[in-house]
């Protein structure tokens, strides 16, 4: 391997590797626009020049290859002139909105401007007026004066999704991106250009406007779309006791945004995950226990359950259905705590919807489907419930709602007073739930700590965003609470973590997991990984 010395430090790094990449895996920062990690190196920015000894100019580091014996200089005078020169051309046509640019506050166009500019531009003339809120595709807007022309969206839609929509038109300062005639931005990963985008000219519609991002609480977490299991950070909106709006005095789901996982996603998501969060944050939700249709307190509602579950158990008329986007958690308490009662029949509900695609889609839009799967065994089906239920066999239906989307909840289509009986636990005022005789808000997806397992195998770790809603409890704590009120042995859990501690001694497959195991990343399950 190569050894050079950058900036007076030896160091040696694999041939091929960058000199802007041998910096960045050392945490020495070099400023850059168009260089991606996931993309093909352009070169076209120029911010990252730097200086290499016994070369008679500046190099640009994004594209130039170590060498052995190599002397990097990434902050001498040259170079200092060479960014502030390059940032003073870059800032020449752009437009002074910060104040009303939803890129504020994370954008490197202001962050470089700050750190390698010199706060002055010997440009007097008029600056170039381009087209301003485009409309390019059903989530991005673009705004052509922002631009500086670093063609991250132009390469990920070449490479990536290879849709080509977006290109370069004119030539010189006329130079501008748009999209092809006849084209629109609109393949199911269009949303990764606003990411991509190191300014404020390509913005996402639905976020568009809604609040500053410093306002976002960020919280690493997995997509609950689908069985992929993509690495996203959720934001949700933080109250300001010095805000008026009232729009910013709410805790709920802002954005998703892409999180890095090479092994899993990449630097992508798809855009019906991206916008996942929509479902959850716009369905009407069950804030309060409700027996017989009216309203009660939480404690009598787990009451009145427990005591209908367990006669149902008793004499073997228990069906449960239950969501594949629930944690791992919920699920193994339920049936434990079913297990408890006297038993009853178990199966998962059903979500492929379309087709894989060769990126990220998978068709199986059941994040835990495998965890599920690996908990209750492969045997569990939605379908063998239901057919139990038509033979009679099953007298009470214990529903438990899908957390993400209340259009995902298993339906009970015989109205009330005939067909089963129907105990619910989910977050939405579903149909499942106002046909219920019982029924008692649960946590969503991103009110919940628990585990996902990705259709690989890999058990990733989902963390709660924000409070519940109104009386919403943890799956797990509801079953437990169930299981006191019906006087069955004590569970002793009192948090996600300890209810995962006794998944992995229960069923071999999560054996070892837990959450600092899996943390940020993930963690292949030994027995799925055939160790």
């Amino acid at each position: 391997m190569p050894k050079l010395t950058i900036d007076g430090q030896a160091i040696e790094v694999p041939a091929g590797t960058t000199i802007l990449q041998a910096c960045l895996q050392r945490g020495r920062e070099i400023p850059h626009y168009c260089y991606h990690e996931g993309l093909s190196i352009a070169g076209n920015c120029r911010i990252c020049l730097i200086e290499v000894e016994k070369q008679p100019k500046l190099v640009i580091g994004c594209y130039t290859p170590v060498a052995e014996g190599m002397v990097v200089h990434t902050d001498s005078d040259k170079v200092k002139q060479a960014r502030a020169a390059v940032m003073e051309f870059l800032l020449i046509n752009h437009p002074l909105d910060c104040p009303i640019c939803d890129q504020a506050g994370e954008c490197r166009l202001q962050e470089y401007a700050v750190e390698y500019g010199d706060g002055t531009s010997r440009y007097t003339e008029p600056k170039l007026a381009l087209s301003k809120a485009i409309d390019i595709g059903p989530h991005v807007t673009l705004d052509q004066e922002r631009c500086i022309q670093c063609s991250r969206c132009i390469r990920f839609c070449d490479e990536i999704t290879k849709t080509g929509e977006l290109g370069f038109f004119q030539r010189g300062e006329r130079s501008q991106i748009g999209i092809f005639p006849g084209k629109r931005l609109d393949n199911p990963y269009s949303g990764n250009v606003v990411d991509l985008c190191p300014v404020g000219a390509l913005t996402l519609n639905e976020f568009r406007f809604k609040t500053r991002v410093w306002y976002l609480a960020n919280t690493a977490t997995i997509c609950a779309g689908c069985a992929r299991g993509c690495n996203v950070v959720v934001g949700v909106g933080k109250q300001q006791t010095l805000m008026t709006t009232r729009g910013q005095l709410d805790d709920r789901v802002k954005r998703i945004v892409p999180r890095v996982n090479e092994e899993v996603n990449g630097w992508w998501i798809c855009d019906e995950g991206r916008l996942s969060y929509e479902h959850e944050q716009k369905a009407p939700r069950l804030e309060a226990a409700r027996v017989a249709g009216k309203e009660t307190a939480y404690d009598d509602a787990v009451k009145a359950a427990a005591t209908k579950l367990a006669a149902a158990a008793k004499a073997g008329a228990l069906g449960v259905i239950v969501s594949p986007r629930l944690v791992s958690e919920d699920v193994f308490a339920w049936k434990s705590v079913v297990s408890a009662l006297g038993g009853g029949a178990f199966g998962v509900r059903s979500l492929l919807r379309g087709e894989d695609d060769t990126l990220l889609i998978r068709a199986d839009k059941g994040a835990n489907a495998q965890g599920a799967a690996w908990i209750l065994g492969a045997g569990a089906t939605e379908r063998a419930v239901r057919e139990a239920v038509a033979q009679g066999r099953v007298k009470t239906l214990l529903i438990l709602g899908d957390p993400l989307d209340a259009g995902d909840s298993a339906i009970v289509e015989a109205p009330a007073g005939s067909g089963p009986e129907v105990v619910y636990c989910g977050p939405f005022a579903s149909p499942s739930a106002a046909r219920a005789s019982v029924a008692v808000p649960c946590a969503s997806w991103s009110e919940a700590d628990g585990t996902y397992v990705n259709f690989e195998g890999r058990a990733q770790r989902v963390r709660r965003c924000h409070l519940p809603q109104g009386e919403a409890r943890p799956g797990w704590r509801v079953a437990a609470d169930l299981a006191e009120a019906a006087g069955a042995a004590a569970t002793g859990w009192s948090s996600a973590a300890e209810v995962l501690a006794a998944l992995g001694r229960a069923i071999k497959e999560f054996e070892g997991i837990s959450f600092e195991a899996m943390g940020l990343l993930g963690l292949k399950a030994p027995v799925a990984a055939g160790v």
